[in-house]
């Protein structure tokens, strides 16, 4: 994200999109009552009874919701319109922004947070675009779930009756046949949609083989040089989870993070269990250790960033500001992610200590 303009007095920011990870990091800096200005399009009835038509036009509305769609590329700002021309808006009407990459926005703030700032100017590390589909299968069960480094999301459980080996072979392999199609169809479905990088087939016994053995002999696809296969305890969302937590996709780590956010999960989790006293969760326990300069790193949940009231933003950015002085590092975890929902299970913040405070 390029900030081409910085203007104090006003508490404007312009800002020009680069990357879909610049519009992850504008839905995590646009708040409700912010007042956003761009380029836009919309819907002007010149005639009476007439569908209308769609005018290029540049808005201000005053922020109430942002969304983030990252399959389109894009980032969805509703409010009413402060500025317009005339001739065609109705200020305090609503209307949508739809922000993409490559477009110019500008931000106003009645208060700059230091933290929104640096997030502006923060490159990522990331692929924006690493797409993983992650299918934990068993006999007669699979859970898929497609997962980037923006969100994860089960997109589809399949259930078959597969008759017993005391039935006739005939019907047995025509159950695992209907199954693997099933399963296969939802794979190229979602192939078609998105850009995948990788699939991992995940399971307990040998039902994982056997689906290879029938994607390898009945489709010859083109995606299997990129499926990974491993054990997994089930077939279930729990194996999917179970896969994420191991150091099974360690090679592809840097590119994913999903994938170093479990790693750290599970850090505090071992933590947790061996030296309690060296982590702090909530407000009261981690502001009083990033005054001491006792937190080595710190834990956030992206909703309590996008959700706080002003004063609880405040003591964000206190504590933030408290453990960057102490050379202390910070994670901002995704919500839409399994491991920043563990995050807001403990309360949204937790921090890793240096020493017992």
């Amino acid at each position: 994200m390029k900030i081409l303009e910085k203007n104090d007095k006003t508490g404007e920011i312009t800002v020009q999109i680069e990357t879909l990870n610049d519009l992850w990091s504008l839905y995590n800096v646009i708040a409700e009552n912010d007042q956003v200005a761009a380029r836009t399009q919309r819907r002007i009835v010149l005639k009476e009874g007439s569908k209308g038509e769609r005018k290029p036009m540049y808005l201000k509305i005053n922020v109430e919701g942002v969304s983030f769609h990252e399959f389109s590329n894009r980032l969805r700002i509703k409010g009413t319109i402060l500025e317009g021309p005339e001739d065609f808006v109705s200020f305090g009407t609503y209307h949508t922004l739809n922000i993409e990459i490559g477009q110019t926005l500008v931000i106003k703030k009645e208060n700059w947070l230091r933290s929104e700032i640096k997030r502006l100017n923060e490159k990522s590390k990331f692929e924006t675009n690493f797409n993983m589909i992650i299918v934990a299968i068993e006999a007669g069960l699979a859970t898929i779930s497609l997962t980037t480094n923006f969100s994860h999301k089960r997109i589809a459980t399949i259930k078959k009756n597969i008759p017993g080996k005391r039935y006739e072979q005939t019907h047995r392999n025509k159950a695992y046949e209907e199954f693997f199609l099933e399963i296969e169809k939802i794979l190229e479905e979602n192939i078609k949609i998105n850009e995948i990088n990788l699939i991992v087939l995940c399971g307990p016994g040998s039902t994982r083989n056997h689906f290879l053995t029938y994607l390898k002999e009945n489709v010859k696809a083109p995606y299997q040089n990129k499926i990974q296969n491993f054990h997994a305890s089930s077939g279930t969302e729990s194996g999917i989870i179970e896969i994420l937590k191991s150091k099974k996709l360690m090679s592809i780590k840097n590119n994913v993070k999903i994938l170093q956010e479990s790693q750290k999960i599970e850090e505090i989790f071992t933590l947790f269990d061996k030296n309690p006293d060296l982590v702090a969760i909530g407000f009261d326990e981690i502001d009083v250790a990033s005054q001491k300069g006792a937190v080595k790193e710190l834990f956030l949940a992206d909703t309590l960033i996008r959700g706080a009231m002003k004063n609880q933003k405040l003591q964000i950015e206190r504590i933030i500001s408290n453990v960057e002085r102490s050379q202390g590092i910070i994670h901002i975890m995704n919500s839409e992610h399994p491991t920043g929902q563990r995050i807001d299970d403990l309360g949204s913040l937790v921090a890793i200590l240096r020493y017992k405070v």
